[in-house]
């Protein structure tokens, strides 16, 4: 196979190494040894390379060479005469001590360098919003846990924000977590638990569009655009076959509002409906299952074409596809006993890195990258941009 990083210049890969001074070192200055920055940049690259745990990380630190040690700035022991890594109890004290919050802005910022530049005539840009729940943090006597919400964008499947939240608070997260991001003339997707009138009004004064799906928590417009004559309304029709199924898709999108002769949807500043139904038939079994799923939008008409909004709810399914099932499966994150302090906080976002890095640089299987990544100790680094 090729080595795809061998291709990457430095002036393509912003260096991670220049972002470490946004997260604060959680130690007293007294008695430290090895740098925050290099314990940071060693976790970071260490996941990158498939590591799962705190000790996963601290035996990639054990076994990387010295050339690697030094790109990543770890204390050179003059006695020694030789680089020496930090154990895994250093690691696992430090990072489960860092500021969450923190450490995802320096995430967001890195990947935020290497988002490309939107041509006037590229259609708007997405964003996907979902919560997803650490289940290795929910303790055999209950608590609250882990709930993480992020933001994906859907061009490029990477991570452009993400909050820690009290679990079964998600939807207070909404605005906090896209008021990290430039908004104007961006698409924001979301489920029916975020489809709310505050967060339609929120979106609209940021310059932003929305395309959310409704169900019967908001009744009232439920019953509405359950009332469309929708047998009328003509419907574009999507096909395609893979991982042992068939699906059928059928799409119909109606304006509303403003438009003479049309309906009117009690939701602000909406100005089409959509109906999306989902055919599918397992080709093992033969069993057939249907979904439908009604939403509303304030995109213009010029970007509200049937195939437009195929277009982003087949996006905003990808949050779910391209970053929790891969923290769930890849890295087996549910399994994670990972439970000190805020320790799985860090070790999520450190995931996000990755999967992140690995999708801009054209790794669409992230367990083959993983792989590729963990056979030389120093594509890591080259995939975070520190040269070697």
């Amino acid at each position: 196979m090729l080595d795809r990083l061998a291709q990457i210049t430095d002036d393509r890969v912003a260096d991670l190494r220049e972002f470490v001074g946004r997260v604060p070192d959680p130690r007293a200055r007294r008695g430290v040894r090895h740098s925050f920055a290099s314990i940071f940049l060693l976790a970071a690259a260490a996941v990158a390379a498939g590591a799962r745990s705190f000790t996963a990380i601290g035996e990639w630190a054990a076994d990387a060479p010295q050339r690697v040690l030094e790109c990543l700035g770890v204390r050179f022991d003059h006695r020694r005469k030789r680089h020496v890594a930090p154990d895994e109890s250093t690691l696992r004290r430090v990072m489960s001590r860092v500021d969450g919050d923190r450490m995802d802005e320096l995430v967001s910022a890195w990947l935020d360098q290497h988002v490309p530049e939107r041509e006037p005539a590229d259609p708007p840009r997405a964003v996907a919003v979902d919560g997803k729940s650490v289940a290795g943090t929910f303790g055999r006597t209950g608590g609250s846990g882990v709930h993480l919400v992020a933001a994906l964008r859907h061009d490029t499947g990477t991570v452009a924000a993400q909050l820690h939240v009290s679990s079964g608070h998600e939807r207070a997260a909404f605005e906090p977590l896209l008021d990290q991001l430039d908004l104007a003339g961006m698409v924001i997707t979301a489920d029916a638990l975020h489809t709310t009138r505050d967060h339609a009004l929120f979106l609209h004064y940021r310059k932003a569009f929305y395309l959310f799906t409704v169900k019967t928590n908001l009744q009232l417009v439920y019953s509405q655009l359950d009332a469309l004559p929708w047998h009328t309304i003509p419907r574009l029709e999507f096909s395609e076959s893979g991982h042992g199924r068939a699906e059928r898709r059928t799409v119909q999108v109606t304006p509303l509002g403003d438009y003479v002769g049309h309906p009117v949807v009690d939701f602000p500043y909406v100005t089409h409906a959509f109906l999306i139904e989902r055919y599918t038939t397992c080709r093992s079994t033969g069993i057939r299952s249907a979904r439908t799923a009604l939403g509303v939008t304030n995109l213009p008409p010029r970007h509200a074409h049937p195939r437009d909004i195929h277009h982003y709810i087949r996006g905003h399914w990808g949050i779910e596809n391209r970053l929790h099932w891969v923290r769930d499966v890849t890295y087996g994150e549910d399994s994670s006993r990972i439970r000190t302090g805020s320790g799985p906080r860090p070790m999520a976002s450190l995931r996000n890195l990755a999967i992140s890095a690995l999708r801009l640089h054209g790794h669409t299987n992230i367990a083959a990258g993983l792989r590729a990544m963990a056979r030389n100790p120093t594509r890591p680094l080259q995939l975070l941009g520190i040269p070697t």
